[in-house]
């Protein structure tokens, strides 16, 4: 087993493993405001060098890769791109609405035995580059023991900055939140659920503890929700090349100053289809408490 490496570069920071990079998280690249600037992964790569994720691609140019992505966020475009306005039934871009999450610092990086841990600091800021909210990231990645791959653990802190911050979706597809978009050869993945369920279509709005896909050309991604998050176990956000945790696909979440919302989610980046029992012990590991799904 390789031991994981993390290299600091102008961009962020690379991950390897042993010779081979896993991904980039770009934190301080200059992008258009109407992409709604955040950090990402971008490229993530299977074990044996296959390209996961699509980044700035020409259709939707906001979409980079792994990120946090929120489309309503007060009056804030977190997501980039247009809203879909109701009132007219389409889409359109909107002036002074793009915001940006942007990366404050690093606020430490360390290995623990096999794990390589990352904190960072974040702010939410509107189109007037107002603070909304401030989030505390911590990445952990480790290889996996039994079979090439890596297990990421994402938790996110948001603490409002303003009285209230209220959180809603696309008026329309219903997307925002933890999202992954997959670029060729990937693209046209399998997805199937905790659940049972198989097929993007068939999956989409759905509520599971984890989504898979397969990669058109081989690889597989695995995302877990945590029992701690709000609305567990989460509905899924899926196309061909979408695969996202949508926290607020059935109705918007509000977080008064002084409280915080924690997030917590999973990922799993494998060289093959995993069968179901090896998901779930790995699951198991995850979020070794289950708890009943909130009302």
């Amino acid at each position: 087993m390789s031991k994981l490496q993390l290299q600091t570069n102008c961009l962020g920071f690379e991950l390897w493993d042993g010779d081979h990079l896993v991904t980039l998280y770009r934190v301080t690249e200059e992008l258009p405001r109407t992409e709604s600037p955040k950090p990402c992964f971008a490229p993530i790569y299977t074990p044996s060098g296959k390209l996961i994720t699509e980044y700035r691609p020409a259709d939707h140019a906001w979409h980079t890769g792994l990120y946090y992505g929120w489309v309503h966020v007060n009056d804030a475009n977190l997501w980039g791109g247009p809203w879909y306005l109701p009132e007219i039934g389409k889409y359109e871009y909107v002036p002074n609405t793009h915001g940006r999450q942007a990366h404050e610092s690093f606020d430490d990086i360390t290995s623990e035995g096999d794990m390589v841990i990352v904190k960072e600091t974040v702010t939410w800021r509107n189109a007037r580059d107002d603070v909304m909210a401030t989030e505390q990231r911590r990445f952990e990645f480790t290889s996996l023991t039994d079979r090439p791959g890596t297990f990421w653990s994402i938790t996110s802190i948001i603490e409002p900055k303003v009285g209230t911050l209220t959180m809603s979706a696309s008026k329309a597809a219903r997307y925002s939140g933890l999202e992954l978009r997959m670029g060729p050869p990937f693209a046209d993945a399998d997805h199937h659920t905790s659940e049972g369920r198989h097929g993007h279509e068939a999956i989409m709005g759905t509520r599971a503890r984890w989504c898979c896909a397969v990669g058109a050309c081989g690889g597989a991604v695995v995302m877990f929700d945590h029992p701690s998050n709000p609305r567990y176990p989460t509905c899924w956000f899926t196309r061909k090349n979408l695969m996202g945790a949508g926290l607020l696909m059935e109705g918007e979440l509000t977080v008064e100053r002084g409280e915080s919302l924690r997030l917590r989610y999973g990922v799993v980046v494998l060289e093959a289809d995993p069968a179901d029992s090896f998901v779930e012990s790995l699951y198991e590991a995850f979020a070794p408490e289950d708890k009943e799904a909130d009302d």
